[in-house]
């Protein structure tokens, strides 16, 4: 019996052998030359070449070797895939906040015209300073211009006035700059998400966002038994997950930073300011003569500045702390809403 077994195996192996042998490579030489051959030529062992069987059909593929050219486009192609899939997560949290946010174009004009407004009564504030600025420059240049012509030395604390004046007009000037960019940048980014809320809303009946929006808040009440809030509803149809809100308090807190210290950079100027007219003042009551009331009213405004900004400052720093605390919630909440049950 075991005799009989061997003898039916020689075959089978034989055969197996056999189809092994018979395996042939396929090639191209650098003449574009096809070959056959049971072995590959090591000058062509990294170009493409194929393994075919005894009937002729091509049984694998091996590919050539890849070009430091090719791998550098694969690379950049990669990262370019990798870019725009951020550009496009980014763009999908700010499509999910237009429609949580605004209920119609007319809800979003109203919040543009607000905004422009806003950055305008700055500019309007900055320029009229500017302008009170220029006109007391315009005195003490003419003032200089007295001392000079009698031959006369120019007082320190004059040239000082003049030498911070000309400073605070260039830095206005720059600020109010700014606000120009800032104000045309508002309305081109409202323009822009006008248009694109159109665009999401097009195919909404009635205006109304599309059920998949609430899909995710159906899920939270059936998994939670819970009654859900305006801030819930928000939590769940504006972000995808928890690193959507993180992202979105990082924006807004890195904003109020700005500002804080765009402020803090405008007190110093002032202070800088207000230390010089101090001095001029000084000087007056030094000579028992009286400090002229344009003096003393550009100090008087100069202080309220001040006052105001150390105001905004400390209101400002509350609105961070506040919104620090807010999202603080906001993510703890995300997280007990969107947890999935054991």
């Amino acid at each position: 019996m075991n005799n009989l077994r061997y003898f039916l195996l020689v075959p089978a192996l034989l055969c197996a052998t056999t189809a092994l042998a018979e395996r042939t490579f396929k090639w191209v030489d650098n003449e574009g030359h096809v070959h056959y051959g049971n072995r590959v030529p090591p000058e062509y062992a990294k170009q493409e070449r194929k393994v075919m069987n005894s009937r002729g059909r091509t049984i694998q593929v091996y590919d050539a070797a890849k070009t430091p050219e090719q791998w550098e486009s694969e690379q950049q192609l990669a990262e370019q895939a990798a870019k725009n899939k951020a550009i496009a997560d980014k763009q999908a949290i700010h499509d999910r906040s237009l429609l949580a946010t605004y209920s119609s174009e007319q809800d979003m004009l109203l919040a543009k015209d607000g905004k422009v407004a806003s950055v305008e009564a700055l500019l309007q504030l900055t320029n009229s300073r500017i302008a009170s600025m220029q006109e007391r420059l315009h005195k003490l240049t003419e003032e200089a211009a007295t001392y000079e012509r009698s031959g006369k030395a120019l007082p320190k604390s004059l040239e000082f006035q003049l030498k911070n004046l000309r400073e605070q007009i260039t830095i206005n000037e720059a600020f109010a700059k700014e606000k120009e960019l800032e104000r045309t940048t508002i309305s081109n980014q409202f323009d822009t998400d006008i248009a694109r809320y159109i665009e999401l809303t097009a195919d909404i009946p009635d205006a109304k966002p599309a059920k998949e929006r609430y899909a995710q808040i159906d899920a939270a009440k059936n998994r939670r038994q819970l009654d859900l809030s305006r801030n819930d509803q928000l939590l769940l149809t504006t972000y995808k997950d928890e690193a959507d809100i993180i992202l979105t308090r990082e924006q807004k807190l890195s904003s109020l930073d700005e500002l804080i210290a765009l402020t803090q950079t405008r007190l110093q100027s002032m202070q800088i300011e207000m230390d010089g007219l101090s001095d001029n003042a000084d000087e007056y009551e030094n000579r028992n003569k009286k400090v002229p009331e344009g003096l003393q009213g550009r100090m008087k405004n100069l202080l309220e500045s001040i006052s105001q900004g150390e105001e905004l400052i400390v209101l400002k720093q509350q609105e961070k702390k506040k919104l620090e605390q807010q999202y603080k919630e906001d993510i703890k909440r995300y997280r007990m809403l969107t947890a999935k049950d054991q």
